[in-house]
This record gives structure tokens, C-alpha cells and sequence, in this order.
């Protein structure tokens, strides 16, 4: 080779490396220019959608909430209610519930979060006016009755809608800030009470003030929903077009692509039951249980220490701020804790101490620092099983809408496991309903164990016994979803 040869050679290396150099500092830069926006697209569902729908939950929880504070001010009294007609008019609210789960579900798949969340806020909050106006129980048990059907579709569907907008590794936190929602409703809905039933001007008063002015906010913020909330994030108005393809890209890595996919009617009925997702949801039967508790029975637990009606009404806010402070660490436990069983079993465990302290004294200051625990473990577990769901289904539509569903439905399970635990004949003690709340606590624990053991035994056989997918379909392969041989559960 002649100098002149080597000097081109030595030119057109020189070029190559510096393209080579030049293509890692562009791959670099989208790279980074792709993060940005899908922080910023995050950071924006994060600000105005996020809280949005978390405040229609904190509606729904005070709506929840009003019967109990209902109570302690006569209501019983008014509709001349018998010793049980309370008991039943509370477990009413679930039957309906129940079976209108899987379809409130399918609705909002169908029509979409923009127009099926409102409509579901607008029927609750009318419903819960309707309240305000009852004569006798017959009317009540109505209501009751009808109450179920919307508010059986709201948090279900905000959960299905959090896990198809977020990356599966920001689930847990977004369902854990959406279910602060419930802590913040039990946390004011006393002390708003304790204002509302002092209202008597010829219109409204005592207990009809509780449920006419919290429905009415109910509905006022259905509009709201209706104006910010989008159904999808390809159709969200407040990201730009690069926000949008970020993350929509981040999704589809996940393959969850913001959630289009349609259920597969089949697959839906087998997922019901999946035993992996229905043990985690028997965790939330658990915690509502405690949650129910605090909410329906607290005032009266409280009233029945020897306090006033108005003070029974306001400290339930002490349950209900260890219930908000419970629920804002389920952001951080399942880090110190190393994973999402664990900090079920700690917080099964405040559960359960706090039955044996209702259990074994009547001591005043004891008693109400165990509703503080039921808060506290009731509302940590409120937060870690829909979220421990979310995560192992963030990618699989049809398994995340059908285990969804059955979530809801063990919630609901206990809450009509609640209704009829504290009876009036067993006060001031209620050592049934305490002595429930200290098994529940236990199941808790129990039931995180068992769902650790069988994730970790699927997710060994996967990688002993790898599913051939080379001869499948793509739509073949995407119907898959948990069974897919890449899927691997998170505990």
C-alpha cells in the first residue's frame, strides 16, 4: 500500500468512527428527549387526572360514611327502625354491588371513562339526595338498593383506569394514592357531619342535612369528571403530541397499549378464577372488614365509650387520619419491606393487635387507640392488595378487568360480612364484631403467604418448563397474557 492509499484509509476510518460517534450521541439524545416527555406525561395525568377521580372517591366514602354518622343522631329513632333494620339497610347497599361489578366493568371498556365515571357519580350522588328525603325503612332499604348499582363500577373502574395509563412499575403507588381517597373521606366526613346536623332551617335537618348536602358535592363533581377525565391517554387534550407517543411507547413496551385491547369473553370467565389474583383479593375482603368497621360502626363503637353524639361524630377523625397515614406508607413499605406479601403481613398484624386490645379491655384510651389501629392496618391493606393486583396485571386487559372485578366483590363480601357483626345487643363490649376483626386480621396474613407461595411456584415452572410459542399467532400469542412464558408474577 502507497502513502497516498494509506492516508485515504486512514481518512475514511477516521469518518466512519466519527459517524459511529455521531449516531451514539443522536440515540443518546432521543433517548433522553423520550424520557423527558414521558415524565411530563406522567407528571400531568399525575396533577389532573390522578386527584380528579381520587376526590370522586373521597364522595363516595363519605357517602358511605354518612349512615353511620347518621345513626348516632337519630335516624333509627326517626324511621323507627328495629333492633336488625339497620343492620340490614347497610347490607342492602351490596347485593347490588355485587352483581353489577363485571358489568359496570364492561361498560366502561365499552363506552369509555370519559362518559361512564360521571354517569355513575351523577346516579350515586342523585341516589344519596333521594336519602335525605326517606319516611320509613321500607324507603331507606330502596335506596339502599340502588345505591349499589353505581357505586359498584366507580372504584373498580379508576383502578382498571390507573392500570392501563401508568408503566407497570408505577401501579402500586397511583392505586395507593387513589385509595388515600377512602382515608381522606373517613378522615372529614365526621367532623362535616357534626356541622351538617346542626342545620335546621324548615328544609333540612339532623341526619336529612348529612345526606342532602354530600350528595348534592356528589353530583356538582360528576361535571367536573365529565369535563378532565379522558378515556384514554391517546385521547388526552393535555398532552402534546410528544408526551402522547412517549407514552404510549412505554405501554406498548409493556404491551398494554393504553389499555385498547378488547376483552376476550372467554378468557374473562376463566380469569375469575385465577387463583393467584383471587387470594390477593380475598386480602381486601379482610381489609374491609376493619375499614367497615371504622366506617359504619365507629361512631357508634365511640358513642357507646360515653361520648356525645357530636364528639362520637368527630373523633372519628382519629381512625380515620391513622387510616390516611397507613395508606400514604404503602407507598414506601413494599421498599422497606422488599415486597408487596410482606407488608401485607405487617399490616394484617396491626389489624389483628387491634382486636386484642378491643377484646381484652374497656379501658377508654386503649379502645380508641385500637380503631386507630384498625385504621391504620386497614387502610395499608386497602392500598397493597389492589395494588399488588394492579402490578401483575398492568399488561393483561382481560385478566385485569376480570381480577378487578373480583376484587371488588370480595370488598363487597366484607362489607356485608360488617353489617351484621356489631349488633345493638352486644353493646358497649361488641365482642363478636372485635373478635372478626382480630381474624381477619389473621386470614390477612394467611392468604399474603399462600399467594406468595403459588406465584413463586408458577413463575419456577415457567422457567423449568418454557411454553414453545414459535408456532402461535400473533393474536394467539396476545391472547396469552399471564400464561405468556416472559410473564413473570411480582410479589
Amino acid at each position: 500500500m502507497n502513502e497516498k492509499d494509506s492516508t485515504s484509509s486512514l481518512a475514511a476510518a477516521n469518518n466512519d468512527t466519527s459517524s459511529s460517534g455521531n449516531d451514539v450521541k443522536e440515540t443518546g439524545s432521543e433517548d433522553s428527549t423520550h424520557e423527558r416527555a414521558l415524565r411530563r406525561a406522567l407528571l400531568k395525568i399525575d396533577v389532573f387526572v390522578l386527584p380528579v377521580i381520587t376526590i370522586g372517591c373521597i364522595f363516595s366514602q363519605m357517602d358511605r360514611s354518612s349512615m353511620g354518622n347518621a345513626k348516632v343522631v337519630g335516624l333509627e329513632a326517626d324511621l323507627k327502625l328495629h333492633k336488625t333494620d339497620f343492620s340490614i339497610a347497610t347490607s342492602l347497599f351490596y347485593p347490588t354491588y355485587l352483581v353489577f361489578q363485571p358489568i359496570s366493568n364492561w361498560c366502561l371498556k365499552r363506552i369509555g371513562a370519559k362518559i361512564w365515571l360521571p354517569f355513575l357519580i351523577l346516579l350515586w350522588g342523585g341516589v344519596i339526595i333521594g336519602q335525605a328525603f326517606v319516611k320509613n325503612r321500607g324507603q331507606l332499604f330502596l335506596c339502599r338498593v340502588l345505591l349499589g348499582i353505581p357505586e359498584s363500577g366507580y372504584n373498580s373502574g379508576s383502578i382498571f383506569l390507573i392500570s392501563y395509563w401508568y408503566p407497570k412499575q408505577r401501579v402500586t403507588r397511583r392505586v395507593s394514592m387513589f385509595y388515600a381517597g377512602v382515608a381522606i373521606g373517613t378522615l372529614i366526613s365526621g367532623p362535616i357531619a357534626v356541622g351538617l346536623t346542626k342545620l335546621s332551617n324548615g328544609f333540612i335537618h339532623s341526619w336529612h342535612a348529612i345526606f342532602f348536602v354530600e350528595g348534592l358535592l356528589t353530583v356538582i363533581w360528576s361535571l367536573v369528571i365529565l369535563a378532565v377525565v379522558p378515556s384514554y391517554p391517546d385521547d388526552a387534550r393535555m398532552l402534546n403530541s410528544s408526551e402522547r407517543q412517549a407514552l404510549s411507547s412505554a405501554l406498548r413496551a409493556e404491551k398494554q397499549n393504553s389499555g385498547r385491547h378488547q376483552i376476550n369473553t372467554r378468557r374473562f370467565v376463566h380469569c375469575l378464577f385465577n387463583p393467584s389474583m383471587f387470594l390477593v383479593s380475598l386480602i381486601l375482603f379482610c381489609s374491609n372488614i376493619s375499614l367497615n368497621t371504622i366506617m359504619l360502626f365507629g361512631p357508634q363503637v365511640t358513642k357507646d365509650m360515653g361520648f356525645t353524639a357530636s364528639q362520637a361524630q368527630a373523633m372519628q377523625s382519629l381512625p380515620g387520619l391513622c387510616g390516611f397515614i397507613g395508606i400514604v406508607l404503602v407507598n414506601w413499605s413494599v421498599r422497606w419491606f422488599g415486597s408487596h406479601y410482606r407488608a401485607i403481613i405487617f399490616n394484617g398484624a396491626v389489624v389483628a393487635i387491634g382486636g386484642i386490645v378491643m377484646l381484652s379491655t374497656v379501658n377508654v384510651g386503649a379502645r380508641m387507640f385500637a380503631l386507630c389501629l384498625f385504621g391504620f392496618g386497614s387502610f395499608g391493606l386497602l392500598g397493597l392488595s389492589p395494588g399488588w393486583l394492579a402490578t401483575n396485571v398492568a399488561t393483561n386487559i382481560t385478566l385485569g378487568s376480570a381480577a378487578t372485578s373480583v376484587l371488588l366483590i370480595c370488598g363487597g363480601l366484607g362489607g356485608i360480612a360488617t353489617s351484621y357483626i356489631y349488633r345493638n345487643g352486644d353493646a358497649p363490649r361488641y365482642l363478636l364484631g372485635h373478635g372478626i376483626n382480630l381474624m381477619a386480621g389473621l386470614l390477612a396474613i394467611i392468604l399474603a403467604l399462600l399467594a406468595r407461595w403459588n406465584m413463586g411456584r408458577i413463575n419456577r415452572n415457567k422457567e423449568r418448563h418454557p411454553m414453545d410459542i414459535s408456532n402461535l399467532s400473533p393474536d394467539e400469542i396476545s391472547e396469552l397474557e399471564e400464561r405468556h412464558p416472559d410473564f413473570r408474577y411480582v410479589y
